[in-house]
């Protein structure tokens, strides 16, 4: 007890140093006015009947899962408008290949010129490991909708239609369900509850409105630990974003450890 204390001490210490709190106050601020923008924009409050939704992957060099799972989890969902784009974080593997190879129109491919530059520390790094990519991929997205998934998770069969009706049926900006986690090699635990907090919500459980594409991935989250998905669903919740949680499993993240090394 005392030593998680001292560790919350020192978080505390090092936002305040790092002006943690003044930046999210301002960012607040700022991102409840593009919300309110956005929410005023007559596009943004069509409702269509089967709208696009774009499935977003980063990858680093993990092309046989990637296409031997990831990928393959979308192309079986009950919901079949979708695209599915997949941003490299400067592969130098067969990712590329593998994925002419699926002979699918819907899957978008782009190979970033350079890596993102990502702390060396290995739990720093795996914070934020994808953040440059995501970024990228969010420009590329044409769908109405947002589904991220990681390059070696998988969404369950109905992911795609579960989330969708959902966010439709209560006006959600942002939905979100529980996951399967895989926290030893074979044991899983569930994954996900309401209210929205850390450690309560990974990132292929969540669907969310394109009128949101203007939160980025910060890349600079590690600084004051956060992993850069929470952080991007905590800056929405404070924005004030409508946002649902469905008590539904969508989908499997496996091994957590095994990301450390992207």
């Amino acid at each position: 007890m005392q030593n998680k204390y001292h560790r919350h001490l020192r978080l505390i210490g090092k936002r305040i140093w790092n002006n943690y709190y003044l930046k999210n106050w301002i960012e607040r601020v700022e991102n409840k006015k593009l919300l309110k923008e956005m929410r005023g924009n007559p596009e943004n409050n069509v409702i269509a009947k089967n709208p696009l939704i774009s499935v977003q992957i980063s990858t680093y060099n993990r092309s046989k899962i990637l296409t031997g799972r990831s990928i393959p989890s979308v192309l079986r969902q009950t919901y079949q408008n979708f695209e599915i784009v997949v941003v490299g974080d400067h592969c130098t593997d067969d990712t590329e290949k593998l994925i002419k190879k699926m002979n699918d129109e819907r899957i978008k491919f782009f190979n970033l010129p350079e890596r993102g530059a990502y702390p060396k520390n290995p739990i720093d790094r795996w914070r934020v490991a994808g953040s440059v990519p995501s970024n990228k991929s969010l420009e590329m997205c044409a769908g109405q909708w947002i589904a991220p998934l990681d390059d070696d998770d998988e969404f369950s069969e109905d992911h795609l239609e579960v989330l969708l009706n959902f966010a439709l049926e209560n006006d959600f900006e942002l939905v979100y369900g529980v996951v399967e986690m895989e926290k030893n090699k074979g044991e899983w635990i569930k994954k996900g509850s309401y209210p929205l907090k850390s450690g309560e919500i990974c990132h292929l459980s969540v669907l969310y409105h394109s009128k949101l594409k203007f939160f980025k991935h910060d890349v600079h989250a590690w600084k004051n630990e956060e992993p850069a998905d929470w952080n991007l669903w905590r800056r929405m919740k404070e924005a004030g974003v409508r946002t649902g949680f469905i008590d539904k499993i969508v989908g499997k993240h496996y091994q957590e450890g095994m990301q450390r090394g992207k």
